[in-house]
């Protein structure tokens, strides 16, 4: 927030542009109050004043009229507004109120609470615009501060899978040897049966099997 620091055109009324600043919004004949004191009256940190508001896509811009001697313009950086809301009362024009935070070196001492008054129409407006600005502007700088605070992950070169794999197991890993035995089956392992093996061949009987005669005698 800056005091008397906006360029006003040759008409008086109105504010010469930054570079790359275009007006949004534009309302004559409101009256803005500041109040730098804390709430006292007569203080000589308050400043008052009717005149034109406007908003841009880079501020907000308060431009008396009839220009003051300690009072010409105000100019306010977009994010330096905080908590605004606009009141509709029931008897009296509508009025928007927010926290100013100055600027360093902006002529202004401390932070300071902010009341425009609309005295033909214009509240509502002037709330919407700026309501969707800071919206759009939020949701930009969102999406720079996810880009930028989450690099990629450093490239690593992969290492070599035996030295990998001694690394993994130790010096235990010498101490491992292999099974000597015959391979058994896995699944059951109270039937271990050689792998390859034939059957037996069949055992001849001792004896002849008898003949008729013998058995029907």
């Amino acid at each position: 927030m800056a005091l008397n620091w906006v360029m006003i055109a040759s008409d008086g009324k109105s504010p010469v542009p930054l570079p790359g600043e275009k007006i949004l919004f534009s309302q004559e004949k409101v009256s803005l109050l500041l109040d730098l004191g804390g709430g006292y009256p007569g203080n000589p940190a308050n400043y008052k004043a009717d005149g034109n508001i406007f908003i841009t896509n880079q501020r907000v811009i308060f431009i008396s009229r009839p220009t003051l001697p300690n009072f010409q313009s105000l100019s306010i950086p977009l994010l330096h507004l905080k908590e605004g809301k606009l009141q509709q009362p029931w008897f009296g024009a509508n009025y928007y109120e927010a926290c100013l935070i100055p600027v360093q070196n902006g002529g202004l001492p401390s932070p300071g609470q902010m009341k425009i008054t609309f005295k033909e129409g214009g509240g509502y407006d002037f709330s919407s615009c700026y309501t969707e600005l800071i919206q759009r502007l939020n949701e930009s700088e969102s999406y720079v501060l996810i880009e930028h605070t989450e690099p990629l992950p450093t490239y690593t070169p992969r290492e070599d899978s035996t030295s990998t794999a001694t690394q993994a197991l130790g010096t235990g890993a010498s101490s491992i040897t292999p099974p000597t035995g015959p391979l058994t089956n896995a699944t059951s392992p109270s039937r271990s049966t050689p792998v390859n093996s034939a059957a037996p061949p069949p055992i001849a009987p001792d004896e002849l099997p008898p003949s008729y005669d013998e058995i029907t005698s």
